[in-house]
C-alpha cells in the first residue's frame, strides 16, 4: 500500500512538474528599461510585456504594461540581438498618442500570422517563437521624445 501511494506521489508530482514546464515554456517576458535601447536612453519609465503562445500555436495573446511614461506613440515586437537595432516584426500600440504621463496597461491583443510583418512578413508564429528563443526578438516603446524608442527589452 505504501509502495503504491508513493508511486502515485512520483506520478502526480511528474505531471505537475510537466504541466508547470510546459506553460512556462509557452510564456515569454521582456522587462523593458532606456538602458537597453541602443544608444541607451536616460529615463526613469520601464516596462513589462507578457507574450503567451496558445497550445496550439495559432495565436499569441500579450499584455504590456508601462509606468512614468510620457506621450507614448507606438510600440512593437522588433527583430534583433540584444545591442543591435532592427526591424519592426508585430506592431503592439499603434495609436491614439497616450497624451501625458501615463502608467499602466499600454495594449492587450492577440497575434496571428497575418500580423507578422518587416522580416516575418509571409511567415508564421513558430518563426517568431524561433527568434524570441534565439534571443533575436526586442519590445521597445516609442515617445513624442525619443521616437525611436525610449524603453527597450529582450522577449525571453
Amino acid at each position: 500500500m505504501k509502495a503504491l501511494k508513493l508511486a502515485l506521489y512520483v506520478v502526480f508530482a511528474f505531471v505537475i512538474t510537466t504541466s508547470l514546464a510546459l506553460a512556462a515554456s509557452n510564456t515569454f517576458k521582456a522587462k523593458m528599461t532606456g538602458k537597453e535601447e541602443v544608444p541607451a536612453v536616460k529615463t526613469a519609465s520601464t516596462g513589462d510585456a507578457v507574450f503567451t503562445l496558445s497550445k496550439d500555436g495559432k495565436l499569441i495573446n500579450y499584455t504590456l504594461k508601462v509606468k512614468g511614461m510620457a506621450d507614448v506613440t507606438a510600440a512593437h515586437i522588433h527583430a534583433g540581438k540584444m545591442g543591435a537595432e532592427g526591424g519592426v516584426a508585430v506592431g503592439l500600440f499603434a495609436g491614439p498618442k497616450k497624451e501625458g504621463k501615463f502608467s499602466g496597461v499600454l495594449a492587450t491583443g492577440t497575434i496571428m500570422d497575418k500580423d507578422l510583418v518587416g522580416p516575418l512578413a509571409g511567415k508564421t508564429l513558430a518563426d517568431l517563437v524561433t527568434m524570441i528563443k534565439g534571443g533575436g526578438a526586442y519590445v521597445n516603446v516609442h515617445t513624442a521624445k525619443n521616437p525611436k524608442g525610449e524603453i527597450r527589452g529582450q522577449i525571453k
